[in-house]
C-alpha cells in the first residue's frame, strides 16, 4: 500500500479500507480518501475493527433495502480521535474511543456506563 502522505493538518490524505463493490464478492483492500469530520463527527485512527453479521449481510445484499455499492462495511472500531468537528464537546483529539454497533447513545446515563447502551433513552 505504500506510505501515506500527511496533509497540512498532519493527517494522511488516504487510508486503507475494505470496499464492497459487488454483492457477494470479497471486499477489495483499497486506499480511499480521508474525509474531514462534519460539525458533529470525529475522525478516528482505527487500531482495531470488528466484522459482525450486519457487515456480512450488507456485503451480500441480503436485505430488501440494500446499501449502494461501493461502500465500506464497518461500524465497530476502537482507536484514537485525530480530528473533531466544531460542535463536538465530549471527546478531545487524543482520546481513545470505541464505537459500538449502535449509531448514537449519550455515553453518560446509567445504561451507557454499565455496558447496556442499547437501553439508553437518548439512542
Amino acid at each position: 500500500m505504500g506510505k501515506l502522505q500527511a496533509t497540512e493538518n498532519g493527517l494522511p490524505d488516504r487510508m486503507a479500507a475494505a470496499v464492497v463493490h459487488t454483492f457477494g464478492a470479497p471486499p477489495m483492500l483499497e486506499q480511499v480518501v480521508v474525509t474531514t469530520p462534519g460539525r458533529t463527527q470525529v475522525l478516528i485512527k482505527v487500531a482495531a475493527c470488528g466484522v459482525c453479521h450486519t457487515h456480512l449481510h450488507a456485503a451480500h445484499g441480503d436485505w430488501p433495502v440494500k446499501p449502494q455499492p461501493p461502500f465500506i462495511p464497518s461500524h465497530e472500531v476502537a482507536g484514537t480521535v485525530v480530528a473533531r468537528g466544531q460542535d463536538v464537546q465530549r471527546v478531545q483529539v487524543g482520546d481513545r474511543v470505541g464505537v459500538p454497533w449502535l449509531h448514537v447513545a449519550c455515553g453518560y446515563c446509567e445504561f451507557c456506563l454499565t455496558g447496556r447502551e442499547t437501553l439508553c433513552p437518548s439512542q
